[in-house]
């Protein structure tokens, strides 16, 4: 009995001495991120773009998108919106048909459920609509989604600038309730990780809410049509791209960010996070190593609490400080003041529930839904 205290004390420290040396290093990075305002060509020589845009059953949400689409900065004539509807049984429909009457730059595609069989659910959307578009370079977001005016240029002037055929931008989360504060502080400590491992030229993906690419690299790499099929589209569209050998660039700046809609309940988080998990499968060995440090914590830290309650309690305030300097520095990139302190303080205290509840989410064999579907 002895023996195996002493073995779960010992892999307990040691685990958790891992994960606070890559919290260490993930804080040094941010620190060291050197984001410059993303860059903006003039009219003249902003090329011609195609935002696509995948709605299903987003009746709560589709015209404030379409608002803050038809709000942004670019020149008249240079860009067509795209809105594929996926067979939605709400108000979609109805609600994008009235809102673009008289505004030639939306288009809108109702799929009828037959299109690119070898492909499905938002893939399939993006296939469709990747095909009808007619510009030179391609900005994905989601219909839950309200872009800033100037995103469009900021998106597109850092790929020129950058001579990149693909680019993320920032998510950023509205949020009300505590339970979307928490969101939003995971959604951008989410975003720091990305936008730090780029920076060290390590690309983990991009987000699917807020994405570029050029025509030329999503036609050269097949398109959705035949990117074998994901959960998880935009790390396939990413990995097939960089497989091509383009180049991806990622901005942690306020030029490109986007606010997203919240989800509403804790399941629909578990579920979400599962599908990035299960998506995330085929990512890079130090990603999975990382991701199951990250989560070993939340498993590791509460034995260690048994066993040692004193060295778990330094370990525990120390990581709070160290990750409420990482978020201070995401948030300094993105020009942002702390919205909800609160959530920030106590946002350790959410993960030792979403983590663990997680893990047993993905473990079990629930098969993945989304949006009412199931993969």
């Amino acid at each position: 009995m002895q023996n195996l205290i002493t073995i779960l004390t010992y892999t307990a420290i040691i685990l958790c001495g891992i994960y606070m040396l890559i919290q260490l290093a993930y804080l040094f990075i941010v620190i060291a991120i050197k984001q410059k305002d993303a860059p903006t060509l003039p009219d003249s020589e902003l090329p011609s773009i195609s935002i696509l845009v995948a709605a299903r059953n987003e009746a709560l949400n589709i015209v404030e998108c379409m608002q803050a689409l038809d709000a942004l900065d670019y020149p008249e004539g240079k860009i067509e919106i795209i809105i594929g509807n996926d067979l939605s049984t709400d108000y979609t429909q109805m609600l994008v048909e009235q809102y673009i009457k008289n505004r030639p730059k939306f288009r809108l595609i109702n799929l009828i459920g037959n299109e690119y069989p070898t492909t499905k659910g938002k893939a399939r959307v993006l296939a469709t609509l990747a095909n009808a578009a007619k510009g030179e370079y391609f900005l994905i977001t989601d219909a839950d989604i309200a872009v800033n005016p100037g995103w469009a240029k900021a998106m597109v002037s850092t790929m020129i600038v950058n001579n990149a055929d693909m680019c993320g931008g920032t998510t950023n989360i509205t949020a009300k309730t505590r339970l979307e504060q928490y969101q939003q502080v995971d959604w951008l400590y989410f975003m720091g990780i990305i936008h730090s491992f780029a920076s060290t030229g390590k690309n983990l993906t991009v987000v699917g809410n807020n994405m570029g690419v050029t025509a030329r690299a999503y036609k050269a790499v097949g398109g959705y049509e035949t990117i074998p099929f994901s959960i998880t589209e935009d790390y396939a569209l990413f990995k097939a791209i960089s497989d091509k050998g383009f180049h991806t660039v990622q901005k942690l700046n306020h030029q490109t960010m986007v606010y997203s809609q919240p989800l509403t309940n804790v399941k629909a988080i578990l579920k979400q996070r599962k599908r990035w998990l299960s998506g995330g499968m085929s990512m890079p060995f130090y990603y999975h190593f990382m991701m199951f440090i990250f989560g070993a914590w939340y498993f590791a830290l509460p034995v260690l609490l048994i066993l040692n309650w004193k060295l778990a309690l330094v370990l525990f305030i120390v990581k709070d400080f160290i990750q409420l300097f990482q978020f201070l520095q995401i948030n300094k990139h993105l020009k942002l003041k702390v919205e909800h302190p609160f959530a920030v303080m106590t946002y350790e205290m959410y993960l030792f529930y979403i983590i663990p509840s997680t893990a047993l989410s993905f473990l079990s064999n629930s098969p993945n839904t989304w949006k009412g579907r199931k993969y």
